[in-house]
This record gives structure tokens, C-alpha cells and sequence, in this order.
């Protein structure tokens, strides 16, 4: 194609195409005036024609007729006779005539080449931009392409075209790896009926006619038998259209659904196993929905509600709006028989429904769902419809907390029978707590007469002085007054004890209360006292200023304490020890757990005695029971802690030692 850069020049300059026209016209004149001067030569109208096509060529139409009219008059001019003047000869008009009709000739033709040269301009560029975007769309076709191929891929899904007069079939890449077919291989509807299993042949050659008879959509499901044995499941769905030459073809999509299929068939055969385990299950099943819980406690997180205990304390209707909406959807045979009701009917439904349900029992399971906890267990009461009370271990578990946060499985397992067992052991050993401390006090009978003796004594004492006081002739009230004053104290004294003998000999239920044990272990070396002097020995008492306190029955733990006592001084007693000494120490590393500890100087614990040590009816003494120590175990047991005893004291004797959980001050 021609360069037309001229073109671009004079739209990039269009101040110049007329300035132009003066220059060549200008540049004509003075050729011509060279030539006649220099050389001789007669003037030419060709370099004002030169001068036309110049400025009509790089000007356009315009410039080309004002350098025609301005060539003419420089013509006349400066050339035709009279010289100088603008007064033509009327022969010369034939000439001038000429020129000018050839003159816009050529600006015509010029004019015509540049509307010619600028359209093909426009459609050079147009035709670059039609190109460019051609080149877009065929690469936005490949990338489709290969997007649409990637997808099939991955989704498994193919698609296909069904001419139904020719019954040419098109398929896509992903359509002959789904129906493993070479994919040069030109398909036919008898190759797909091949690969049908035989058991769905019948309903695909249905669908088959009633496509190409009626001209149906349809959307269905079959297998496949690949050649190899193995199964596939399909899903193929697709509708008919009419093309432009009014032929009828389907256009569709097959899916391979082999791994959905797989999946919800696990999915029924899942169901299934945990529908006949949750109704045959011998502990009794609740299936609860709690979704208005669970927008209930939204709402309080929202508003700042971090500790939901204090929050119902100050709002006690959050705990009765939380019940009505906990709603019973389900529950298995063995929760209707430990209910005692007819059906499942009368169960269902929302759980406020039932005053059975303990208070803090449902508060206690809320609190555990509000910190977001997937299990929660606890022991309660629960009051059956027809008013009899059973005791239950209820287990909850939320296994659809990520999934599905609404659903929570509970468990009841009755153990009315557990619990009265364990109440009638509880009795039994406090019966044995009680004969132990009966034969304990048997034991410290020297020791507690002395300890009567001493106040008794002292109240004889004072009480002869006064009377002697008394019969003089003037009495000295004064005197008299401190004796009676001494006398009430010693009563007083006489009376402690006796009060600690008698609480110590009393058979009853043990009652749990918040207590110090240092003042426990200081109540008991008190009680100990002439026993401990008796025997030569040097009691040190370490208390720890900060220990907690521990939820404890006073008696019992009293009874731990004179107990251990007991057995070092025993211990220490038939040894020949020159420095009898017996260390209680108490201690807490961490908050919540105290520790007592007593070392003894004695002569430590035979290695083989002990892992029997705390053994029923195990003793190392002549004529004792065994039964001290067992009882110490079973009442630090009974208060959620442990007790051990090894060789370890640092005075070279046995070393006991008992941790109880305690309450943070």
C-alpha cells in the first residue's frame, strides 16, 4: 500500500495547507523569472500547474483552488502583457482558459486520490481493530475453551450433541473419558447402549425412544458397565432444539456421579446404623434441637454477657424462656420405659413441658453449651410423670456444634440402684468411722481422764480456797470473786472436752462446711495433748498463712488427723528414739489443692508393708483392728482427695501426707 503520510501530515498541520499555497505559488513565479532572465527562456504555465498539484496534494481541495486562482492572477501579472497590471489581453483568455480548466482537473483528480487514500485509511484501521479483536476473541474462545475443559474435568461433567435425524452425536473431551471411548472414535447410540449396564438397558432405550418419538427433555439416572468390571453412576440431562435447516437435536450434560452416589449411600447406610443404635441403645436417648438457645445466647454475647451464671441470677427468666426452647425431637424405646409413659408422643416436644427437669441440673447444662463445650456430664434427680424420683448420670454430647450447632444428644443412664448402694456404703463407713473413733477413744482413755482430771481438779482446788476465804470473818470478796472466776473457766475446759469426746462418740450424717485445717489439726493436737507429754514427744505445727480452706466435715477430717497422730506416737513409742519428734506441715503449690504432711522420727514403714498400708483390716500392731488407716483413706477419698505414706521424712521415720481440693479465698 502507498505511503500517505502527507496525509497525517496536513491533519497533524492544518494551519500550514493555505500559508502553503503561497509558498509554491511564490516558488513558480520566481522559477519563472529565473528562467526568462538567466537563460532566455519564454514563461511556462507548467510550474504554476506543479505549484496547483503541490499545494492541492498536501492541502486538499481547498488549497488546490486558492493556489489555481493565485497562480492565474500571478500569471497575468507578472507574465501577460501589460506586465504589473491585472488587464487581460482578450486573446490571451483562451490560454488562461486552458489552464484553469486543466488546473481543476488535476485538483479534482488529486481531491479524488485523497478521499480515496483516506478511506482506505479508515478501512486499513478499521480492519486492524476488527483484526484485534479477533485476536482477543480467539484467545478469550482458547482460554473459554480451556476453562470449560478444566471445569468438566473437575466437576466431571461432559456435554454433548444429538442430531436426532442423522444420529450424529458430538461429545466433549470429558464425555469420552466418562464413557472411556477413544476420543477419535466416532460415537453411535448403539456404542453408548453398549456401555449401559444391563440392568438399566431397559429404561435408557425407553428415554432413547420417547426423545426421538416426542421430542422430550429429560433428565435421568443409570449406570454404566466399563469393560473392566467397574460401575459407574450417571446423571444425564438435556433438552431438544431446533437448528436453522429445522432439524431437532438435544443438547445436554452427563455427570459422573459415581462419588456422589458412593457417598450418599454411605451417608443412608451411616443413617441407618445410627438410627437403629440410637433407638435399641439400653441407655435412654434424647435428641434435642436447641436453636432458640443457641440465637438466645447470640444475643447475650452480643450484649457483653460473658459469665451466664450471675447473668440468670439477676434475670431468672432467661433460664425459663431457655427451656421452652429446647425442644425434645426425638427418643429411643428405653427412655419411654425409664420414663414410664405410653409413647414417644408424650415426650416430645418443648422441654419446658416438664417440671421434672431439675433447675440447676438444666443450668448447669446450659452453662456448659454457652463456654461452647462439646461433652457435659453430671449426676441429678429427675421426677418421672407418674411422681416417682430416680436418679440419672446425664451425658450430653454435641457433635454437631461446627456443623449443625442446633442438635445435642443426651443420655440418661439410671442409677437409682447405683446410688442407693453407694448411700448404704456411705452408711457403713460411717459406722466404721464411728467404731474407729469409739475404739480410739478406748485407746486414750489415760489421756482424756487426764484432760478431765485437770479442769476437774482445778474447780476442787479453787473451790476449797473460797470456802476458806469465805469463813474468815472478813471475807476477802475480791480473792473469792478470781477463785469463782477460775472455777467457771476450769468448768468451761471440763465441758470442751467432754463435748469433743461426745461429738467423737456420736453416730451422725456427716455435714460438709467450709474449714481451716490448720484449726482442724490445732483442735486435734489440743485433744492430744497429755498424750503427746506422756510420751516424751515434740509436736511442731506449721501452719501456711495463706492455705485455703477446704470443704470438709470437721469430725471426719478431726478423725484423719488424731488418727495419723495416734500411729507416730505409737510408732515412736517402741523405739528407743533419744529425740522423738513429729512434724505437721501445710502446703499448697497450686491454688486449688492443699496439702497436709506428717513426719515422724520413728522407725519408718517396712518396704513390703507399704502397698497395704491402707488395706481393711491390715495393722503392724499387736491386737489392732486395721481399720484406722483404711477409714482415713476412705474419708480423704470421700472429699475428692488422695493420701499416701512412704519413708521420706527428713527426721528419718515414716512420712504421711494428704492432699484435699481447696477453695481459693
Amino acid at each position: 500500500m502507498r505511503d500517505l503520510t502527507h496525509l497525517g501530515w496536513s491533519r497533524t498541520f492544518p494551519f500550514l495547507r493555505y500559508p502553503i499555497v503561497v509558498v509554491t505559488v511564490t516558488a513558480a513565479i520566481v522559477a519563472n523569472l529565473l528562467l526568462e532572465t538567466y537563460l532566455q527562456a519564454s514563461t511556462t504555465l507548467f510550474l504554476f500547474l506543479c505549484a496547483i498539484i503541490f499545494a492541492a496534494w498536501f492541502g486538499g481541495v481547498g488549497p488546490g483552488l486558492a493556489a489555481t486562482a493565485l497562480s492565474v492572477t500571478a500569471f497575468g501579472y507578472f507574465f501577460l502583457p501589460p506586465t504589473h497590471s491585472f488587464e487581460f489581453v482578450l486573446g490571451d483568455l483562451p490560454r488562461i482558459a486552458l489552464f484553469v480548466s486543466a488546473s481543476l482537473f488535476v485538483v479534482g483528480l488529486i481531491a479524488t486520490q485523497r478521499n480515496t487514500a483516506e478511506s482506505l485509511r479508515r478501512s486499513r484501521a478499521e480492519l486492524e481493530v476488527k483484526v484485534r479483536d479477533l485476536e482477543k476473541l480467539n484467545v478469550a474462545l482458547q482460554t473459554g475453551e480451556t476453562y470449560l475443559a478444566e471445569a468438566q474435568r473437575l466437576s466431571h461433567t461432559g456435554s454433548f450433541g444429538w442430531n436426532v435425524s442423522s444420529g450424529e452425536i458430538l461429545w466433549s473431551e470429558e464425555s469420552y473419558r466418562i464413557f472411556e471411548y477413544d476420543p477419535a472414535t466416532r460415537i453411535t447410540i448403539g456404542m453408548v447402549l453398549d456401555r449401559v449396564h444391563p440392568d438399566d438397558l431397559a429404561l435408557v432405550r425407553e428415554v432413547v425412544n420417547r426423545a426421538t418419538d416426542h421430542k422430550e427433555a429429560f433428565d435421568f439416572e443409570h449406570r454404566l458397565l466399563i469393560s473392566d468390571g467397574s460401575i459407574k453412576h450417571l446423571n444425564v440431562v438435556a433438552h431438544p432444539v431446533m437448528d436453522k435447516s429445522g432439524e431437532w437435536q438435544f443438547v445436554g450434560a452427563v455427570m459422573d456421579i459415581t462419588a456422589r452416589t458412593k457417598a450418599e449411600e454411605s451417608l443412608r447406610i451411616s443413617e441407618q446404623r445410627y438410627r437403629h443404635l440410637f433407638h435399641h441403645m439400653p441407655i435412654a436417648l434424647w435428641q434435642l434441637n436447641a436453636s432458640n438457645v443457641v440465637e438466645l445466647f447470640k444475643g447475650l454475647r452480643d450484649n457483653g454477657v460473658t459469665e451466664l451464671r450471675s447473668y440468670v441470677d439477676q434475670h431468672p427468666e432467661v433460664l425459663v424462656q431457655a427451656m421452652e426452647g429446647v425442644k425434645i425431637e426425638e427418643v429411643n424405646e428405653r427412655m419411654v420405659e425409664m420414663l414410664g409413659v405410653r409413647d414417644a408422643t408424650e415426650v416430645l416436644g418443648p422441654l419446658a413441658r416438664y417440671t421434672h427437669i431439675h433447675p440447676e441440673a438444666f443450668l448447669r447444662g446450659l452453662e456448659s453449651r454457652f463456654r461452647g463445650e462439646q461433652k457435659h456430664q453430671l449426676e441429678t434427680k429427675i421426677v418421672r410423670p407418674d411422681g416417682n424420683v430416680i436418679h440419672v448420670l446425664l451425658a450430653a454430647t454435641r457433635p454437631g456444634l461446627i456443623d449443625d450447632p442446633y442438635m445435642s444428644l443426651v443420655g440418661l443412664i439410671d442409677i437409682t440402684e447405683q446410688v442407693r448402694a453407694r448411700e448404704t456404703l456411705q452408711r457403713v463407713q460411717a459406722d466404721f468411722a464411728h467404731a474407729a473413733r469409739v475404739s480410739m477413744l478406748g485407746e486414750l482413755t489415760a489421756s482424756i481422764a487426764h484432760e478431765v482430771n485437770q479442769p476437774l481438779a482445778a474447780i476442787v482446788t479453787n473451790g476449797e480456797v473460797s470456802l476458806r476465804l469465805l469463813n474468815r470473818p472478813e471475807p476477802d470478796l475480791a480473792e473469792v470473786r478470781e477463785l469463782t472466776t477460775r472455777v467457771v473457766d476450769a468448768a468451761r475446759r471440763a465441758a470442751e472436752v467432754i463435748a469433743r469426746i461426745r461429738a467423737m462418740a456420736t453416730r451422725r450424717t456427716p455435714e460438709k462446711a467450709l474449714l481451716s485445717v490448720d484449726e482442724i489439726i490445732r483442735e486435734a493436737l489440743t485433744f492430744l495433748r497429755h498424750e503427746v507429754q506422756s510420751h516424751g514427744l515434740m509436736v511442731t505445727h506449721y501452719p501456711h498463712p495463706e492455705a485455703p480452706k477446704v470443704l470438709a466435715d470437721r469430725m471426719q477430717l478431726q478423725q484423719v488427723i488424731v488418727n495419723l497422730t495416734v500411729n507416730a506416737i505409737q510408732a515412736m513409742a517402741e523405739t528407743e528414739t533419744p529425740r522423738r519428734t513429729l512434724v505437721i506441715r501445710t502446703d499448697f503449690s497450686d491454688p486449688g489443692i492443699l496439702c497436709c504432711t506428717l513426719e515422724d522420727s520413728g522407725p519408718g514403714i517396712e518396704p513390703e508393708h507399704l502397698q497395704h498400708l491402707f488395706d481393711s483390716f491390715f495393722t503392724t500392731k499387736e491386737g489392732g483392728m486395721g481399720l484406722g488407716l483404711a477409714i482415713s483413706r476412705s474419708i480423704i477419698e470421700a472429699h475428692g482427695g488422695r493420701i499416701r505414706a512412704d519413708n521420706g521424712s527428713a527426721h528419718g521415720g515414716a512420712r504421711f501426707s494428704f492432699t484435699l481440693p481447696g477453695k481459693v479465698r
